[in-house]
């Protein structure tokens, strides 16, 4: 096995960057009426751990996920629907490749732990606002309009 030594840019990087990080939900409501259920995304595999470094705001849809891709296991950086995720948490992100991209992507944008608490309180918000936007009117229903 090759011992491989970290370059002094890696060395900078590990010093850590705040952020977001949520898992995957393992389970979520799939096709017409939820009826089905699908494992994670086609990205990742249900209970992935991802790195949130931003997100669109003002949609409250898509946040910007960094994690472990569901078949190579390499480190991807791609737009998630928040409804996929669940268990947000703040925490220091130390692995290099994450780091790097966290710092390297313009659109992640969390700078401090008070950034990134105030954010992981604002997705599950997020959610509860995508779960009523997606429900069809009980009322209208009832109705039969």
């Amino acid at each position: 096995m090759e011992v491989r030594f970290m370059s002094s840019d890696e060395l900078n990087l590990t010093e850590g960057v705040w952020c977001v990080v949520a898992n995957i939900k393992r389970e979520h409501p799939f096709g017409e009426g939820g009826i089905e259920t699908k494992s994670g995304t086609k990205q990742f595999r249900g209970g992935t751990k991802v790195y949130i470094g931003g997100c669109y705001a003002g949609t409250c849809g898509g946040v910007t996920c960094i994690g472990l891709h569901r078949k190579s296991r390499r480190f991807i950086t791609c737009i998630v629907s928040v409804t996929h995720l669940e268990n947000f948490r703040t925490k220091v992100a130390y692995h290099p490749k994450v780091v790097r991209r966290l710092k390297d992507d313009e659109r992640c944008w969390f700078k401090t732990m008070e950034d990134a608490e105030r954010w992981a309180s604002a997705f599950p918000e997020w959610q509860e606002i995508w779960k009523r936007a997606k429900k069809p009117d009980t009322d209208e229903q009832s109705q039969g309009l």
